[in-house]
């Protein structure tokens, strides 16, 4: 008989993202460091008025400083024990991130509570950075290192109760309950969700094999499967508490697809033809994809013979969002206004999402989480840009000239250090993307480019997933399709404003050091996506009765 007690111990990997045109590394590490970490508000937040900052003062307790009665995005909430009651899944995306308390005051701090696993080990915010000049890449790896403990020592506070407390050994009983675990298929930034889940279970010493060679399409490199390592006692302590056969042992816990737009050539031509590309326009392969990834989702969440525990639905985390942009949608005509460019892309956009809807739809035992892709911060390095433009509600572009090699960057205080105070102050800073993207650079020619990223439409994207949901939703309401059993479940995960009030935690890699390139669209992790899987998990858990 297994031993119903975990076994203790602790027994790899800071991995790659790719986004747009370039290659991003997103790992993170830590080195002992004296430099100071703790939390502050800047001054230029206290000019704004009262009634858009909920968190004015740096407090360490949760509390909240002042809030306005007039302010319909955070309403007083007088619970008394708001914080011992799970909070509505909705709710739990509206708030604010409040400083740590305790703080993490050092590296060593952070060391212990984000420790090396055998699956990662967190570094620093982003990469090396090793396209820098020798003299600026010391002291960039230092910064980053100082920002990865600045970037954690603010947490997510909802506006009425908390998050299910995560737990590991749960989350993967439930996976193992499940015929196919959890499932991610998406981008780069997808990834970097899996990333972090992997390394939480990796640290509640969960060890697991990757491709073995008796599941289906094991070599695909954009398929990667995990199942429970045989034989280890922590596998079969898992297998003990889900009380499930040794058939299920043999499938993945989770599983990451490599799809960044969830078609592939074929849909692209067959989408693009009537929106006016040329016929037999060429090709060239920089979206990520698994072929027939759909069958492979239905097959992962089909029931199984012999294994009458295993009755939880598979879990599918979905998203695709920046490269649905005119930059990357290379084949579409650049004929008309901005506009009318931009909605071609979106004619597209809204036919992937009838034909992944339709295919996925008729799925039983499966619960389908479409991920809200995250925004991206315009300039997100710069204090400067950023002050400028939130107390002015206006963009203004730095003086510059095109024979001004710009400047370099050398010192920390170049970062935006800490989050926007609330929602309403971070859709002010972003009320106007696309114009912050261009007055965020200087080099002509680098403006059209940047400007063709659609960051502004990232947005409306999400709207159209979203109604796309909701539809399906009602649907399944109709007395002509009361049977819902042999259907798939949607769900909106909506995780946009709680992102957009962080342009503090990109990873801020110099992609392009001739054209002051930062990466303003991945994550610092753990940091945001820490909260993303946090959230993920409080929703599988909830049940139809609201309690988890």
């Amino acid at each position: 008989m297994p031993s119903l007690i975990p076994p203790g111990g602790r027994r790899r990997r800071s991995i790659c993202c790719i986004v747009f045109l370039v290659l991003v590394f997103v790992g993170t590490a830590y080195y002992p460091s004296a430099s100071p970490y703790l939390p502050q508000i800047p001054d230029y937040y206290r000019m704004l008025s009262d009634s858009h900052a909920q968190y004015v003062g740096g407090e360490t307790d949760g509390s909240t400083s002042s809030t306005s009665d007039e302010d319909p995005d955070f309403p007083l909430d007088s619970a008394p024990d708001n914080d011992n009651v799970l909070c509505e899944p909705d709710d739990c995306v509206q708030g604010s991130w409040v400083p740590r308390d305790p703080p993490l005051r050092s590296l060593d701090d952070f060391r212990k509570k984000y420790p090396a696993s055998h699956r990662g080990i967190f570094k620093i915010c982003g990469s090396d950075e090793e396209k820098r000049e020798p003299e600026d890449h010391d002291r960039f790896h230092k910064a980053q290192e100082e920002r990865l403990v600045r970037t954690m020592n603010w947490v997510w506070k909802p506006i009425k109760g908390r998050m299910r407390e995560w737990d590991a050994i749960e989350f993967v009983v439930r996976l193992l309950k499940s015929p196919g675990g959890i499932i991610f298929s998406g981008d780069s930034i997808t990834r970097q969700h899996f990333q972090w889940l992997e390394y939480a279970l990796a640290r509640a010493d969960i060890y697991i094999t990757e491709d073995p060679p008796h599941l289906p399409s094991y070599s695909h490199k954009r398929l990667h499967q995990f199942v429970l390592r045989p034989g280890d006692p922590m596998t079969a302590y898992l297998q003990d508490r889900a009380g499930v056969p040794d058939s299920r042992l043999r499938r993945p816990i989770y599983v990451k697809i490599d799809n960044h737009i969830l078609i592939g050539e074929k849909e692209v031509r067959q989408f693009s033809a009537p929106l006016g590309a040329k016929e037999g326009f060429p090709w060239y392969n920089i979206f990520d994809y698994f072929e027939d990834w759909e069958i492979f989702v239905r097959d992962a969440a089909k029931a199984r013979d012999g294994e009458e525990n295993v009755t939880e639905d598979t879990v599918l985390v979905l998203n695709t969002g920046p490269h649905w942009s005119r930059g990357a949608w290379y084949m579409l005509p650049n004929t008309g206004d901005v506009p009318e460019q931009q909605s071609r892309v979106t004619m597209a956009f809204k036919k992937m999402i009838e034909l992944i809807t339709s295919r996925l739809d008729p799925t039983p035992q499966l619960s389908i989480y479409y991920r809200a892709t995250a925004p991206g911060h315009p300039a997100c390095p710069s204090s400067t840009f950023y002050n400028t433009f939130l107390v002015n509600s206006t963009i203004v572009s730095p003086p510059s000239d095109n024979k001004t090699e710009s400047k370099r960057f050398i010192d920390k205080p170049t970062f935006y250090t800490d989050p926007h105070p609330n929602v309403s102050i971070a859709r002010l800073a972003m009320s106007d993307i696309r114009q912050g993207l261009e007055a965020s650079t200087i080099d002509s020619q680098q403006k059209v480019v940047r400007s063709r990223w659609d960051w502004d439409r990232l947005e409306v994207h999400n709207a159209e997933w979203k109604q796309a949901i909701d539809d399906l939703i009602a649907g399944q309401k109709t007395p002509e399709r009361r049977d819902n059993s042999k259907r798939a479940k949607w769900y909106y995960m909506d995780i946009w404003d709680m992102a957009l009030q962080r342009p503090d935690a990109h990873t801020q890699n110099l992609v392009d050091p001739k054209h002051e390139n930062y990466d303003c669209l991945h994550w610092c992790v753990p940091g945001v996506v820490e909260q993303w899987t946090e959230y993920l998990n409080h929703l599988i858990f909830w049940d139809a009765n609201g309690r988890s």
